[in-house]
């Protein structure tokens, strides 16, 4: 060793092969110098034990696969990019079979090991696809471009969606049982909205995202601030009313148990399938208007917010009917443009009279701890997927979707993937992705009966 550098030597066994490294490093640039080094003692390491891996399958192929040779192949891994050999065979069909990539996870033609593609797919979720290649590529040292991002995002998010409409199949067409929740919910809440996203070289010019929430409660977390605990979010692209409420009850079956929940207090801005989302869970349901919603609709039909705020507070304690002579009035003394938002504004109000009322003028003493769906599709949804002139695919907005939602198990590499099929069986994969607005009712006729 001189006066400016030092000498570092690792030697690792595996197997029975033994790799030495040896180096010299600068005390200048003692840091880069010992990360550089570990992280190609982790690159030769893996090399290694594919090369193990590689000799220990050659003795268990079938007798009638013909060894074809090597080759050698690129592999960007989270250590950086790692060439290797591997064993070609014939199968009995004369095609080509290469076990050790199947060993390993990949795909014909693909570069990228499962936890890069994992890596790349949430970092899609946080930033513009060449944000992410930006990133990718400094954490892995290797060029990554940012459509190799995209077919990542793809790949990943399609992945998870494929999965949970397989679980939603198994359990709702092929009748199997639902996986138990650990979570204890003795009432439930839960919300639920949508929110308009742009396409592209689509048959529509954009289509609706749902999204909905189900949690435990809130707790507070500092001054008027609260965070609601046990939180599980659910969205959709794609799905009529009887769809979404199958994902929504498999999900919510998976994360809590329903078993002890007597009470479910949901809320939303009205709509039809929003009053209906959870209609599935076959729980005691309270409706509550969305009071943002609410106010939102009183602002826009009164000219004078106090009168507003006034006739919002009324209708929450006394109800419609109670209201109802007074808005009519208000009706009949304006005029013009004023006089149609007050009638649509009375619209609203009469679509929605029954839910209204807020919980405690309905005998109810549960808190209505409601009010976070507006913030959550903001997270979701709107800061990956709207403004900046984005524009989807189809089956890129239902990637991204699945992506948002488990971006944190896939940035620790903890997403457990569901079975695309049953053992033994094929089922097909939809490579065209349809959007179905229709909600379907299901009814009884006497006349088969």
């Amino acid at each position: 060793m001189t006066d400016d550098t030092v000498d570092i030597s690792i030697t690792i066994k595996v197997e029975d092969v033994a790799y030495e490294f040896r180096k010299n490093i600068l005390i200048s640039a003692i840091e880069e110098g010992v990360q550089t080094m570990t992280v190609a003692v982790g690159q030769e390491v893996l090399r290694g034990v594919i090369n193990e891996l590689d000799e220990r399958m050659a003795e268990q192929v079938p007798d009638n696969w013909v060894n074809a040779g090597t080759e050698e192949r690129w592999l960007v891994c989270s250590l950086g990019a790692v060439r290797y050999k591997r064993r070609v065979y014939l199968d009995e069909r004369r095609k080509r079979q290469k076990p050790m990539d199947a060993l390993l996870g990949l795909q014909r033609y693909a570069r990228m090991s499962g936890r890069v593609q994992e890596m790349g797919a949430s970092l899609a979720c946080s930033g513009s696809y060449r944000l992410a290649a930006d990133q990718l590529s400094y954490l892995t040292k290797t060029a990554i471009s940012h459509s190799a991002i995209q077919r990542m995002a793809w790949s990943v998010g399609n992945r998870i969606a494929d999965g949970e409409e397989a679980e939603r199949q198994r359990i709702f067409e092929k009748g199997e049982q639902h996986e138990a929740g650990k979570i204890s919910a003795p009432v439930l809440y839960g919300e639920s909205d949508g929110v308009w996203v742009h396409l592209q070289r689509e048959k529509r010019r954009s289509t609706e995202v749902r999204v909905a929430i189900l949690s435990t409660g809130r707790k507070a977390i500092g001054k008027d601030r609260f965070r609601l605990e046990n939180k599980h979010c659910f969205t959709a692209v794609g799905l009529n009313a009887e769809k979404w409420q199958e994902q929504i009850v498999c999900e919510a079956h998976r994360f809590f148990d329903l078993e002890q929940t007597s009470l479910l207090i949901s809320g939303g801005d009205g709509n039809q399938w929003v009053r209906h989302s959870f209609d599935r869970l076959q729980v005691r349901q309270e409706f509550v208007l969305d009071r943002f919603h609410f106010q939102r609709a009183a602002r826009r039909a009164f000219q004078d917010h106090q009168v507003a705020r006034d006739f919002v507070t009324r209708f929450r304690q006394e109800g419609f009917e109670s209201v109802q002579k007074d808005l009519k009035e208000q009706i009949q003394l304006s005029t013009g443009n004023r006089r149609k938002k007050l009638e649509d504004f009375y619209r609203y109000v009469h679509h929605n009279r029954q839910v209204l009322l807020d919980l405690q003028y309905r005998g109810l003493s549960q808190p209505a701890c409601l009010g976070a769906i507006e913030g959550n599709v903001d997270k979701l949804v709107v800061h990956r997927m709207k403004g900046r002139g984005c524009s989807w695919r189809l089956r890129g907005v239902r990637a991204m979707l699945a992506l948002c939602r488990n971006a944190k198990s896939l940035r620790c590499h903890a997403y457990r993937y569901f079975p695309l099929q049953s053992p033994g069986k094929y089922i097909r994969k939809p490579y065209h992705l349809e959007v179905e607005y229709s909600d379907t009712f299901q009814a009884t006729m006497p006349i088969f009966q």
